[in-house]
């Protein structure tokens, strides 16, 4: 590891989906991720954090932030802090894409713990079967969760 990392994304044009950092930038004890939601799509599961906190950015459009059983409104310049057990997900609103930062890092809980040791980036814990309200009863995404549960675990089994 050096004593510095860049990489360069385009800020008005983000790929779509999501875009993890922590290799490009060689990351270890903070997550950043991009993302860009196409209009109306969103994440297919809810999920939550062992010791992570998030702080989702966004810079352009509008949608959704789907945190337990509330529902926040986004607009470009929100900044909203997520606690590592609250269960989350993003959509784009139906008219627009949405785009923005996801930062993440130790919270002073578990900063003593993990200090200098271990990558947070990791803890995320989806809820296969926990779906955000736009993805209920659809059966399509239970089987794309299904699909993305599988080869999860085989990742974790293969390493």
């Amino acid at each position: 590891m050096t004593d510095y990392n860049k990489c360069n994304l385009s800020i008005n044009a983000l790929p779509e989906w999501l875009t993890w950092l922590k290799e490009p930038l060689e990351l270890n004890g903070v997550g950043v991720t991009t993302f860009n939601l196409p209009a109306g799509k969103g994440y297919t599961f809810m999920h939550s954090h062992e010791e992570q906190e998030e702080v989702y950015i966004i810079l352009s459009g509008k949608g959704i932030i789907q945190l337990e059983d509330e529902a926040l409104n986004l607009v470009a310049g929100d900044f909203v802090r997520v606690s590592p057990p609250v269960r989350r997900a993003i959509k784009a609103d139906n008219e627009a894409s949405m785009a923005g930062i996801i930062v993440g890092g130790v919270t002073k809980v578990g900063y003593s713990r993990y200090k200098g040791s271990s990558s947070l980036i990791d803890d995320g814990i989806p809820d296969w079967e926990d779906l955000p309200p736009w993805c209920e009863e659809n059966e399509k995404i239970v089987e794309i969760n299904k699909k993305l549960k599988a080869q999860r675990e085989a990742i974790k089994t293969a390493g």
